[in-house]
């Protein structure tokens, strides 16, 4: 073999050398892993746990027992076993209609159905007034 060919030849290995030492080499330790957030769903149990739950101002308040009582002197059920409650405020009081969309232990999100049947825009429940 000439010079030149040497030449060639290492000009033509010189990229498949460095290409493989950088495959070759330490993964980075350092790259942080991400935890997914957790997907927010309805769990009826602890929604309606012996827990008083508060909009934003604190002029609605939800107060549901687990034995189907809401407030002081209402009721309160799931329709069709969906995520739809009725609650009645007081004995003889107007039905009213609500879509639980999500809760954790210290949030609930959920919309009022109106008498159509249409949801209102929904709005986030806490479980202490705010």
């Amino acid at each position: 073999m000439n010079k030149k060919t040497i030449k060639q030849t290492a000009w033509a290995l010189l990229p498949a050398l460095i290409i493989g030492f950088t495959a070759c080499g330490d993964k980075d330790e350092t790259t942080p892993t991400t935890t997914p957030t957790p997907t927010k769903t309805l769990n009826k149990t602890s929604l309606t746990n012996n827990k008083k739950w508060y909009n934003q101002g604190s002029t609605i308040q939800h107060d549901f027992k687990p034995d189907g009582k809401y407030k002081s002197s209402g009721t309160w059920r799931w329709i069709n076993n969906s995520d739809t409650m009725e609650t009645i405020g007081s004995l003889g009081g107007t039905p009213l209609k609500w879509r639980f969309i999500w809760n954790t232990e210290t949030e609930a999100q959920c919309e009022r159905i109106t008498t159509g049947g249409q949801p209102s825009n929904g709005f986030l429940m806490k479980t202490s007034e705010w």
